[in-house]
């Protein structure tokens, strides 16, 4: 018997049924005993049986409704001849015959008395995940009414109904679907009705919990063509896990108001109905949702398409919205809301584009709406066809897990969304802008067109990754925002992506953890960095007709890689350009990992090769096998000394290719270079490559960064410089002496942009170097580096810069104050001791605010601590909690740290949504490693049921870990994959960890001694001056 259910009557945890009053088996005393001496012999003989027949267990099922049997395990002969048997006595006159080959045998006639069973859970996990087609669904009318009315949250649940309209495609007698085990059907509701004949037909539900896999056995084989409507009621609980059908708060005035809401990727709509949950099985969908409308609140409801009509339900105070049909869409793109909320509303592109927000918070939705409006207006220029509803909604949710969905008509996001002037950052803004653009891109990239399966999700949101900063940074170029990109996201994919436990961009997933995990950054930024590679190929308008030829062909449809090629290569020969989009991308999407191009400049010219780059592990990655042999088909952009030329537009008329089966590419120069000359390829990192120079052309970019000259190469191609050259030597490609000298310079230099990937790289060395005796005097080269820069910078930021200067000012100042530079860190507690004086007004600016409580309460004591605790929970803004539960995490005493850990499984505390920022947050404090990491390991299973972001247990795992650089360390990984403990829900990021772990390892043994004499012999330098 499994604990999902009951016995009594009394339902399964995914099933119930019936009235409670079916008498079931009825069996004279006689017969009762000689049962009992059988059932006696038989659990003597179980284990022997299935040892040796283990494959041929059935179940024999006696009774009617609402009575579960235990599994008897014989033979189906033995089993038959004893129902027969007792039978013929005329003792029992309703014996089962679960044990007939038949699944229409094993139960009643009519679907009110079939009798529900859970299949045997699977004691290895299944190869297929997928459902067995048999037929396609075509429309759903869905029914849901969330109860969220009262107080007591713990009992809030919703019910529903469901009519799912299908064609027959194969001559079956059974309909799978899917249900969560959360989901309650009542099966004696089940229907099947044969539309073609009017005719209904006997059904019996059976449950696998493992694949969610509902099974509607039939008492008749389907005819193929025919239409079958499968009809069920089911119920649900709200909780607040944050995905499916889910519920949310706010406070106001100190009472929580709630709200239902839904996230149903992926796959989570079968938490909401039953329904067929994979993207290819699009369908249109009739929603209703009933809403109490004598609350005393002004409870409304939305849905993705448009309110068609309200009528009242026969329930007094209940009132049913009823929507206009959707277009052909898949499940996880559904969604529902019953909330109090308030809403500003624009017209943009002829479509009715609104942001909603609750009551007190509506005019923090100006921002989001203003760009937003904006935002649209680029998108429906530039892609057809058009935006398919006349109205685009989008509502900040306080409790949701991702940045945002792209839910067709109803995108729902973080409160995030809501820009509070004088509490937002900068960098809150530029979320706003880049989010929204995201959600956006995907009413095209995603809605209308969906991939075939998780397989090629990059389709989605890799085009939404890349046209979310294009966009943005068409529309506000002064953000720079190709140049955040670069040295943020694509910088960033570029460490985990140089490991053999990387993944393809198209990759074989089948169960929901495996699905859950492709929501990584490989998918979304080194996706956004190859579609950025199609763009270079092609040139923006060639491009852009190329993606609507795609969307055309494919409206409404679903698609993989080969679909995307087949249109950007017609759509190119049809304007005479042969490119064959298949031969230039196919490798970027089929291999995991990106090449390393080595350039020699000899007179001339330029010799280019490429090779795999792997960060470690390149010793033993001889046997691995790519679909290209790990070669990659590159564009070459490159300029020189003699004539620095960043800005040219490249496209498929002026681009060098180095093809995937040719083994070197030599390129002429149109100029003789001198001996101090120097070539820089890949501009502006258009490639997703890293460049790896001869000595002598290194050394010469170097020495010209150094005489003054550095602004004449592109800020993107200086943080190039600086990023590659460090990964190039933690990879064991180039000296370490070369990569140290590409930062001597930056003491010239303020730019954002190369700063960034300085402290990306110094962070790292930080970060193995911060257990070490080396620490020290590595405060102390830091200190010295960014002391004459933050004089000139300052921590004054006026409303009149750009994003991109506010960042300037903030990072720098975090840098300075991380490393106790004594007069940021005294700017830092002045601030702080400031507000906490008069706690009512904050005078610290947003953009610093991070830096300043972060470093008031490192250097301060209980007193910092408790303010800013209670601070946060004074916070309305997510922004201000985000920044004050950061604050918390820089504590060095241990106590603290702990009770913040236990803060983040606590919903009353901090919400589900920031529990894996919390605990990353401790993570990243030297004082606060060891507890983050125990604390992982001793309660795996319960933040496995809190973090239910898309990949956030992975993500969890890859930061605690992120530090580790010790033999024990990697042991303590190894031992807690090897300890039995389920974890799945983390993907594959154990093994990441341990990859990561074994390079941090091998890079501090051959890297220490090195940066020993180079910081020493650095800080003396800076003692001379």
């Amino acid at each position: 018997m499994s604990s999902k259910y009951r016995m009594n009557g009394d339902s399964f945890s995914s099933f119930e049924g019936g009235d409670g009053n079916s008498q079931g088996c009825r069996v004279s005393i006689a017969t009762g005993f000689i049962l009992l001496l059988l059932s006696l012999a038989i659990s003597v003989g179980v284990g022997i049986i299935v040892h040796f027949a283990g494959s041929r267990e059935v179940v024999c099922q006696c009774g009617g409704v609402g009575t579960t049997p235990a599994p008897v395990t014989m033979s189906p002969e033995e089993l038959k001849a004893l129902c027969i048997g007792i039978v013929q006595d005329g003792e029992g006159e309703e014996i089962c015959t679960a044990c007939s080959e038949s699944h229409s045998n094993t139960t009643a006639s009519t679907p009110s008395e079939s009798t529900p069973t859970q299949t045997p859970t699977p004691t290895v996990a299944p190869s297929n995940y997928r459902l067995p087609i048999t037929v396609l669904p075509y429309l759903y009318s869905v029914e849901l009414q969330p109860n969220i009315y009262g107080t007591n949250d713990s009992m809030f649940d919703f019910n529903g109904s469901v009519a799912i309209h299908t064609v027959a495609q194969s001559a079956s007698d059974s309909i799978v679907l899917h249900a969560h085990p959360t989901l309650v059907i009542d099966t004696a509701s089940v229907t099947v009705l044969n539309v073609n004949t009017s005719a209904g037909i006997a059904v019996d539900v059976t449950y696998e919990e493992l694949r969610h896999f509902v099974t509607l056995h039939l008492g008749e084989v389907m005819e193929v063509g025919h239409h079958y409507s499968i009809g069920m009621t089911f119920r649900g609980p709200l909780t607040q896990d944050g995905t499916g059908f889910y519920l949310s708060f706010y406070e106001e005035n100190n009472e929580k108001i709630y709200l239902a809401t839904t996230q149903f990727q992926a796959p989570h709509a079968r938490k909401a109905f039953p329904c067929f949950d994979e993207p290819a099985l699009k369908a249109q969908f009739d929603i209703s949702l009933v809403v109490q409308e004598d609350t005393g609140r002004n409870y409304t409801a939305l849905s993705n398409n448009k309110l068609k009509t309200k009528e009242p339900t026969g329930v007094p105070g209940m009132t049913r919205h009823i929507y206009e049909r959707t277009v052909t869409m898949p499940t996880y793109l559904l969604a529902f809301i019953v909330c109090d909320y308030e809403y500003v509303e624009d017209l943009a592109s002829n479509v009715t584009y609104r942001t909603w927000a609750w009551t007190e918070r509506l005019e923090f939705t100006a921002t989001a709406q203003e760009h937003g409006v904006r935002i649209f207006n680029r998108y429906a220029e530039y892609f057809t066809p058009s935006y398919v509803y006349d109205k685009l909604d989008n509502i900040a949710i306080p409790d949701f897990n991702a940045g945002a969905m792209e839910n067709w008509g109803l995108i729902t996001y973080r409160e995030t969304l809501l820009y509070e002037p004088g509490v937002s950052s900068a960098s809150d803004e530029n979320w706003i802008g880049v989010v929204v653009s995201h959600e956006v891109a995907h009413m095209w990239f995603g809605n209308l067109v969906s991939p075939k399966w998780w397989n090629w999700l990059w389709l989605n949101e890799a085009f939404a990754s890349f046209w979310d900063y294009h966009i943005v940074g068409e529309l506000n170029p002064s953000w720079r925002s190709l140049d955040l990109f670069v040295s943020g996201d694509m910088h960033g994919v570029m460490v985990p992506d140089a490991a053999r436990s990387s993944h393809p961009l198209t990759t074989n997933v089948m169960s929901p953890g495996e699905i859950s995990a492709t929501f990584d950054a490989v998918t979304y930024s080194k996706g956004s960095a190859i579609i950025r590679l199609m763009h270079l190929a092609m040139g923006q308008e060639l491009f852009i007709k190329g993606l609507n030829r795609y969307l055309a062909t494919h409206a409404y449809g679903n698609t993989d890689q080969q679909d995307l090629w087949d249109a950007l290569t017609e759509e190119a020969r049809d304007n005479s350009i042969m490119l064959n989009m298949t031969d230039i991308m196919d490798p970027w999407v089929t291999q995991m990992n990106y090449p390393v191009v080595n350039v020699t400049v000899e007179t001339g010219k330029i010799t280019l090769t490429q090779q795999r780059f792997l960060v470690s592990g390149a010793e033993n990655a001889s046997q691995d096998t790519g679909a290209y042999g790990y070669k990659w088909t590159i564009p070459i952009t490159y300029t020189s000394s003699e004539d620095p030329q960043f800005d040219t537009v490249y496209n498929y008329s002026n681009l060098h290719y180095m093809k995937h089966n040719e083994d070197s590419l030599v390129v002429d120069l149109d100029v003789t270079l001198p001996a101090d000359g120097w070539v820089i390829v890949n501009l502006k990192e258009c490639g997703y490559f890293r460049v790896n120079y001869d000595v002598n052309t290194w050394n010469n970019i170097i020495n010209f960064l150094s005489n003054d000259s550095h602004e004449l190469i592109h800020p993107i191609n200086r943080a190039q410089i600086i990023n590659d050259a460090w990964n190039l030597a933690k990879a064991g490609l180039l000296d370490q002496s070369i990569a140290l000298r590409t930062v001597n310079y930056l003491s010239k230099d303020l730019d954002y942009v190369p700063w960034r990937a300085f402290i990306r790289e110094l962070g790292y060395v930080e970060s193995m170097l911060e257990r070490t005796p080396l620490y020290g005097i590595f405060q102390v080269f830091i200190r010295n580096t960014v002391s004459t820069p933050f004089a000139r910078i300052g921590t004054n930021i006026t409303e009149t810069m750009v994003p991109i200067e506010k960042f300037t000012v903030s990072q720098m100042a975090s840098l300075a104050c991380k490393h106790d530079l004594p007069e940021c860190v005294q700017f830092a507690q002045d601030q702080f001791q400031r507000w906490m004086g008069n706690p009512g007004s904050n005078p610290i600016h947003p953009d610093l605010q991070s830096t300043v409580y972060c470093t008031a309460v490192r250097h301060g004591g209980h007193q910092e601590w408790e303010f800013a605790y209670t601070q946060l929970h004074a916070a309305e803004s997510s922004s201000e909690k985000s920044r004050l539960r950061g604050a918390l995490a820089c504590s060095r005493e241990p106590g603290q740290l702990q009770r913040l850990l236990e803060m983040s499984l606590n919903p009353e505390e901090i919400r589900p949504q920031d529990t894996r920022t919390t605990i990353t947050a401790v993570a990243n404090n030297r004082w606060g490693r060891d507890l983050a990491w125990n604390f992982l390991k001793d309660r795996f299973t319960d933040l496995g049921a809190a973090v239910t972001s898309f990949s956030g247990m992975s993500r969890l795992v890859g930061d605690v870990t992120s530090k580790f650089n010790t033999e024990l360390e990697y042991k303590q990984i190894k031992d807690f994959v090897n300890s039995g403990a389920d974890i799945s829900p983390a993907g594959n990021a154990f093994n990441q960890a341990m990859d990561r772990t074994r390079a941090n390892i091998e890079w501090l043994r051959d890297n220490y001694s090195i940066f020993e004499d180079w910081l020493k012999q650095q800080n003396a330098n800076s003692l001379l001056q």
